[in-house]
């Protein structure tokens, strides 16, 4: 995945100063967070009133890996928009405390600007939030899937075709399986024959790939408004209370299937070991969080979701574990072109872990839906 170019404090304060921000500028620092994009924040004492500070979150966008950025903007201005007229049907404690990125417009009255070559976006600064790579126990598992259920009931209103595509095929298990299928023949640097193993345990379970695809076709589930990235990270959290109260990185929401969130919540939250971990006995699912996943995401998603959609929540999280052991396995046999990768065969034991979580699913699922 390609890196931004070095910055220099000259280029970013002249950044920042293409937005409408009021009062003075304090200072900045980064922000180290997620894998794609550069973030900073920046602090304001403002001239008029009580001198209060502000804070303003900003965003270099890494337009290697999303190319179209004004179709990207268009998503997240259309969606945050949405997200602050929708109204809340209902509300309870992991919910009531829920508030929608905002963003800041430029001086020229635009989304976002070009600036030293590159994009760049501002929010408002969720302050006084914390975010977790592993929930603290069921309860915060719960608030976080309630959360994410909120925000695609409020998302339910918003018709699908007024979000452009911003990574073709994203959610797309079908292509994705395609895509391990070309990797295979072009094996470029001749990693195919050490990684049968993983090709046989996706081979047996082919036929997977097209449920999601097909009931979008023919129409059995409709086609949502989804987040895309439902990474327990995602949730910023109350620093005192533990409640949710923003659910952020808004990249990839586009047209798709609403369990592909579920899926993903699960996969990412339920596990009981790092997406790279090497030792596979450690790898499984934890299904007392596994369920108060389920159910913190039903309390507000049974509001919209078809018999379809309920009678395939845990095929969800089993499908997009078995699509991400799928892209890892591709990026793993064309020599580690996509994923950031700190260690050899890192992509491998990547794909490794997701196959294993598949094989814990479809062992310890059945007797819990």
């Amino acid at each position: 995945m390609s890196s931004l170019p070095a910055l220099n404090r000259d280029e970013l304060e002249a950044a920042i100063r293409k937005f409408r921000l009021e009062g003075d500028l304090e200072g900045f620092q980064e922000l180290r967070r997620g894998h794609i994009h550069d973030t900073f924040v920046s602090t304001w004492r403002m001239t008029q009133g009580d001198g209060s500070v502000r804070r303003f979150l900003h965003q270099r966008m890494n337009d290697a890996v999303f190319e179209d950025i004004p179709a990207l903007m268009h998503n997240v201005a259309v969606v945050t928009r949405h997200l602050l007229d929708a109204p809340v049907e209902a509300v309870d404690d992991a919910t009531a405390h829920l508030t929608a990125l905002r963003l800041v417009h430029a001086n020229d009255g635009g989304d976002y600007v070009i600036a030293a070559g590159t994009p760049w976006r501002t929010y408002d600064f969720v302050e006084g939030t914390l975010s977790y790579d592993h929930p603290k126990d069921a309860s915060m598992a719960f608030a976080a899937a309630s959360a994410f259920g909120d925000f695609q009931v409020r998302l339910s209103t918003l018709d699908p075709a007024e979000l452009r595509v911003t990574i073709p095929n994203f959610f797309n298990s079908e292509a994705r399986l395609s895509q391990l299928d070309d990797a295979c023949r072009r094996d470029p640097v001749g990693r195919l024959e050490s990684v049968q193993v993983e090709l046989e345990a996706i081979r047996q379970r082919r036929d997977q790939a097209t449920v999601m695809e097909r009931a979008l076709r023919d129409r059995t589930m409709p086609a949502r408004v989804v987040h895309g990235d439902t990474k327990l990270n995602n949730v910023l959290f109350d620093a005192e209370k533990d409640v949710p109260r923003c659910i952020v990185d808004l990249d990839t929401c586009m047209s798709g299937y609403s369990l592909f969130d579920f899926g993903d919540l699960v996969r990412f939250t339920a596990a009981t070991a790092d997406e790279d971990e090497r030792d596979l006995s450690l790898v499984s699912i934890d299904m007392e969080i596994y369920r108060a996943l389920r159910e913190g995401y039903l309390r507000h998603a049974s509001h919209f979701l078809n018999e379809f959609e309920r009678a395939h929540m845990a095929f969800s999280a089993r499908l997009v574990s078995l699509t991400l052991a799928m892209r890892f396995l591709s990026d793993h046999i064309l020599g580690d072109v996509y994923f950031k990768t700190s260690r050899p065969d890192h992509n491998l034991h990547r794909a490794r872990v997701q196959l294993r979580l598949v094989e814990e699913m479809e062992r310890l699922f059945p007797a819990s839906d």
